[in-house]
């Protein structure tokens, strides 16, 4: 058992001291090299593009505006509706700016030809929707199906009864705090939606991450920007409109830490497993420990994202395609790894084959204090991108392809872990 564990670490300690290629790339976006460029689909002169009661919708001063006057009763909710595509998988920017009412933006929507009292609709949609109302501001509203609210992740399973699990991606008195929607000002909302995992972001804050693994999960559809039935006044605009659509083959999200235990996880030896904890929903190490430990499932192709925070002078790192070359522990694997709190480099275990591309990027940028930071990892095929609070921070290429295991450790310092996700990357062949 000792000889064991003293291989096993000393096969840790290899891939921190690998060295690595240096060439020059620029940033990417949250979601990653996973498509093509952001596209405007608003061209700030006019409706072309998109269908809508022209008693409601026109074009001002170069955005989009929904009105209603005041004491004008609108009977239902009514959409001006993008015509270049439905969505499936993407990436969409919209700035905005609301004074009076209640608006949203729906997407994977469907269309509802007829309302309440009989009538026929043209304009009316229902799918996922980012929610912009006061007290609302940014959360995940879905017509009468489990949604979430402002600082919540969400996660919907079951059928055909659905059960929510709910847990944070920020505190509530925090984000609120942090006043992370400018009232009567113009906001930059974001929705990330990849298989069944939907993130909302306003003006760079976390507001929701949702998973819906449910029979009634909404897969593609409309993409409509809303105005809500009821009395006037009601006033919103809409600019810089802009949308990717994702290539990448999505499927169903999973949840790699359950927030309440060690289910899943497997410990590179017995001082791990003393050292690893879990509290107040994190996963963490409770003393200054060099311990690992990983999944005990393989896996392949994803996109791996999880909240942390570390210590400034301490060193976390997260492994990939771990796999045995002796015995049944990994020797073999991809290192991701920084020091403060960053994930900036990339180094091969135990033989790995792949190309690592040094960065000149911007300085790490760490979230507000109170704020948890975010890491997201895409490894597909022999792909690798790093991203951390939205900033590219390393790159691979030729990466062995295989299968293996995810891991943690922390080499030095402190570390939490939280809100980890996979969402797997599919054959294109193969349907959510």
């Amino acid at each position: 058992m000792l000889h064991r564990y003293v291989t096993i670490c000393c096969a840790w300690a290899l891939l921190w001291a690998a060295v690595t290629i240096g060439v020059v790339l620029g940033d990417r976006s949250y979601a990653g090299a996973q498509g093509g460029d952001l596209t405007e689909i608003f061209n700030a002169r006019d409706l072309t593009g998109w269908d809508g009661d022209t008693n409601l919708w026109s074009v001002r001063d170069g955005a989009i505006v929904g009105e209603v006057e005041a004491e004008h009763r609108q009977q239902n909710h009514s959409y001006l509706i993008w015509q270049g595509a439905t969505v499936r998988d993407f990436e969409l920017r919209v700035t905005l700016r609301s004074s009076a009412g209640n608006s949203g933006i729906d997407y994977r929507a469907e269309q509802v030809h007829q309302g309440r009292d009989g009538q026929h609709l043209r304009w009316t949609i229902q799918g996922y929707q980012a929610d912009i109302a006061q007290g609302w501001m940014g959360s995940l509203y879905n017509w009468g199906k489990p949604g979430a609210q402002p600082s919540q992740f969400v996660v919907v399973q079951g059928q055909p009864e659905a059960t929510t699990t709910v847990g944070s991606v920020v505190d509530k008195d925090i984000l609120y705090g942090a006043g992370y929607y400018r009232p009567d000002q113009w906001n930059e909302f974001m929705v990330i939606a990849r298989g069944s995992h939907i993130l909302h972001r306003i003006n760079d804050y976390p507001v929701v991450e949702f998973i819906d693994n449910s029979s009634g999960a909404r897969a593609e559809g409309l993409l409509g920007l809303q105005v809500h039935s009821g009395r006037g006044p009601q006033n919103h605009q809409f600019k810089d409109i802009s949308i990717k659509r994702l290539t990448t083959n999505f499927g169903r999200a999973k949840c790699l830490f359950n927030g309440k235990d060690l289910t899943g996880w497997a410990f590179s030896g017995p001082e791990a497993k003393d050292a690893w904890a879990v509290e107040n929903g994190a996963l963490l190490v409770k003393n200054d420990s060099q311990a690992h430990i990983y999944t005990q499932a393989n896996y392949a192709n994803y996109a791996l994202r999880f909240q942390y925070r570390a210590s400034d002078k301490g060193t976390s790192g997260v492994a990939l395609r771990l796999r045995s070359t002796q015995e049944a522990q990994p020797t073999k694997g991809i290192l991701i790894y920084g020091s403060g709190g960053d994930f900036h480099r990339i180094e091969p275990m135990g033989g790995f084959s792949l190309r690592v591309a040094r960065l000149q990027v911007r300085p790490f940028r760490r979230m507000p204090d109170g704020f948890w930071n975010e890491c997201e990892i895409v490894l597909n095929k022999g792909e690798l991108h790093v991203t951390v609070n939205g900033v590219l921070r390393a790159t691979a290429a030729g990466c062995e392809k295989s299968t293996g295991r995810i891991g943690l450790q922390v080499r030095s310092g402190r570390a939490q872990f939280r809100n980890i996700v996979l969402i797997p990357i599919l054959d294109l062949l193969t349907k959510l």
